[in-house]
């Protein structure tokens, strides 16, 4: 058997063995963030889906469809065309 052979059935083996950590399952849930803390971002991470969500969960009024709706297209939207003005 060739050395790359062997070093390459000794990687798969290790990874199918795992490396001894148990893993809890889920990933720990981001921190909500406030609208304050949202509008306080940098533009390049204000608008990701997980800071989308993180902001939704640390406001209950946002948590309905409505909220969200609303939320969106008077604070959301315009700030966005604040902060990326060429961007239409």
């Amino acid at each position: 058997m060739r050395v790359g052979s062997a070093l390459l059935i000794a990687l798969v083996l290790g990874s199918a063995i795992g490396c001894g950590s148990p893993s809890s399952g889920s990933a720990p849930k981001p921190a909500a963030l406030t609208v304050n803390d949202w509008k306080a971002m940098p533009p390049d991470q204000k608008y990701t889906p997980e800071t989308l969500e993180r902001l939704k969960s640390g406001d209950p009024s946002l948590e309905t469809a409505e909220g969200w709706e609303a939320f969106q297209k008077n604070v959301v939207i315009p700030a966005r065309r604040k902060d990326f003005p060429n961007k239409r």
